[in-house]
């Protein structure tokens, strides 16, 4: 299908602007964390002084503050073929407060995958009918939506070492699509007349007119309403100089009811399965610095393939993550206590069923905790490269920019 769509691409406007995501239900956001994700796009640790990470439920608990988290960021793709992409929207925001000693409790809200009006224009393709008539057709696809995630987390030490978190998700949205085929019986000519001409073909030397005769217009409207649940579940394990973090994530049965104008609605369903498996380590090479390694495996969301962009499942992945920070304390009591500088690096697998791709790149960051350590504003920079799936033998480089603010208070402290 992939080749079927890329031979005739002629136009296309990407809003998601770190990969061309045109397979599954569109590209996956996952932790949007800019403290973490500025340490090789990690999860689990955020290099800061209190090493709570929005991502990363079994640390939300190291705060006695209720924290209000919010993340936005812009990206831009640069793809050969087209021009450069640009995207900006919020990608996070949750609330989380203490309800006893060592616990806390949090929601919030984050995009899961989006397409946000993808469209793609299709070059002409020529065919002759049964009645021997040339026929010239092309398809117009316009695709927009996604799935979203509303959050509950749970977070909780059990002793001096132990700790743990639970996140359980409930997955909505809707995806539009609208694909138009435009169909003409036509009649091709060498000479270039007064009359419409929808297209050209040049071969050698000669340039062939299409000249339309008769058109025809199927548009096809379909809206998929998904439904869904995720649940992970984390372990932590830390000493004064070392923490050890592992992960295991579940998408439950995921409902999909699909409208069709040219067809009744019909709905179908997938079985629950895995969705991740990740482990992390950070050890901290002093009081204010520290190396931090990630491995994770993301398989592919269980979606039925008949409902996928382009009857295309998304990819199994695996990658490995790796950081490192360093912390400048004031000196001085003043209005900012520690500036945090993060930077990392990542590789990943993406597996489309024995295709399989590398996408890697780097992060660069920058943290500053103020007001007694109550507030931090962070900042990160992920630079990459990626072998295009969409587009044989090219690379899609993307760069995007990060921020996040959060904000704590004693709202609930005795």
């Amino acid at each position: 299908m992939k080749n079927i769509i890329l031979i005739v691409l002629i136009s296309i406007g990407f809003p998601q602007a770190t990969s061309l995501a045109l397979y599954g239900i569109g590209e996956e956001l996952q932790d949007t964390d800019p403290a973490s994700l500025a340490l090789g796009n990690c999860s689990f640790f955020p290099g800061n002084s209190k090493n709570i990470s929005s991502g990363s439920p079994s640390s939300i608990w190291k705060s006695s503050l209720t924290r209000y988290t919010i993340h936005t960021g812009m990206n831009y793709l640069n793809v050969s073929l087209f021009p450069q992409q640009f995207q900006h929207n919020l990608t996070h925001f949750s609330l989380t407060f203490p309800i006893g000693n060592k616990k806390a409790f949090g929601f919030g809200l984050q995009p899961a995958f989006r397409t946000n009006r993808l469209e793609i224009e299709e070059d002409f393709q020529y065919s002759a009918n049964a009645n021997g008539k040339n026929i010239a057709y092309k398809n117009h696809y316009y695709i927009d939506g996604g799935i979203s995630k509303i959050l509950l987390q749970y977070s909780w030490k059990t002793n001096s070492n132990f700790s743990f978190g639970v996140q359980y998700s409930f997955l909505f949205g809707n995806q539009f699509i609208d694909d138009k085929l435009y169909t003409y019986e036509v009649e091709i000519d060498t000479i270039e007349s007064n009359g419409t001409i929808i297209s050209e073909i040049v071969d050698s030397e000669n340039t062939y007119f299409i000249h339309p005769i008769y058109g025809e217009l199927i548009n096809v409207k379909k809206t998929h309403k998904y439904a869904g649940s995720e649940i992970v579940f984390e372990g932590r394990y830390a000493t004064s100089n070392y923490e050890w973090v592992s992960r295991l994530g579940m998408n439950g049965v995921t409902k999909v009811k699909t409208e069709d104008n040219f067809s009744v609605d019909s709905e179908s369903m997938s079985k629950a399965i895995i969705s991740e498996i990740a482990f992390g380590y950070h050890y901290k090479t002093s009081n204010n610095s520290g190396v931090i390694m990630e491995l994770q495996i993301n398989y592919p969301f269980n979606i039925p393939k008949t409902v996928a962009i382009f009857n295309t499942s998304p990819p199994h992945e695996n990658s490995i993550h790796l950081g490192t920070y360093f912390q400048v304390a004031n000196p001085k009591f003043g209005f900012w206590n520690n500036l945090n500088l993060r930077s990392g690096g990542y590789l990943k697998e993406l597996d489309f069923i024995g295709e399989k791709y590398i996408d890697y790149g780097f992060t660069f960051g920058l943290g500053l905790e103020y007001l007694s350590n109550t507030q931090t504003l962070d900042i990160a920079i992920r630079a990459g490269k990626r072998e295009s799936y969409i587009l044989p033998n090219q690379e899609e480089n993307y760069i995007s920019f990060h921020f996040g603010i959060t904000t704590g208070e004693k709202w609930f402290m005795k």
